[in-house]
Parts: structure tokens; C-alpha cells; sequence
């Protein structure tokens, strides 16, 4: 993996400490995932290889910070309510 190093103010310090992760670079690394996670420019997966966790370690760190890791959309609401429908007809007509 390639690098680069990035100069900040002295006044991100105190922000970073109170960050999660054992070094400054883990704390940063985890925080800027979550950015790019939460701004739709990566993967779930993605975030989680670049914060240097496992999938299960960076959704329970999104769930600590209530922070949503599963988009349910529009299309997905359409498709629960249409397998209820389904479901509801399937059971009464077993019923009669």
C-alpha cells in the first residue's frame, strides 16, 4: 500500500484524542473511513479495510456512534409491503 503524509494544526489534537483507536494514525484512519462511509464515496467494506477493521468491528462502531450502516430505501419498503401482500393472501387462502 502506497502512503502520504498529511501536516495538520496542532488544534486537531484534542479532537483526535477523544477519537476511538489505540494511535493517532488508527484514530484518523477509523475517522476518515466513517467520513467517506457516511458520504457514499465508499463501500461498507471499503471503509471498514481502510479504518484496518473487520466488517463486524466498523458496524459496531457506526451502531456506537449511531450512525446508519444499512440504507433501506423507497424500493425496499415497496418490496417488504408487496411480500406482506403476497403473504397475507397465501394465509387466508390456506384459511378457507
Amino acid at each position: 500500500m502506497d502512503y502520504f503524509q498529511v501536516n495538520l494544526p496542532k488544534e486537531f489534537l484534542s479532537a483526535i484524542n477523544e477519537l476511538e483507536g489505540n494511535t493517532v494514525e488508527a484514530k484518523i484512519k477509523l475517522s476518515l473511513a466513517i467520513g467517506l462511509f457516511v458520504g457514499k464515496q465508499v463501500t461498507l467494506a471499503k471503509a471498514a479495510e481502510l479504518a484496518g477493521k473487520s466488517l463486524g468491528e466498523f458496524i459496531d462502531v457506526l451502531r456506537s456512534k449511531a450512525i446508519p450502516w444499512m440504507e433501506y430505501t423507497e424500493e425496499h419498503i415497496k418490496d417488504d409491503w408487496d411480500t406482506v401482500q403476497k403473504l397475507s393472501k397465501e394465509n387466508r387462502d390456506h384459511n378457507e
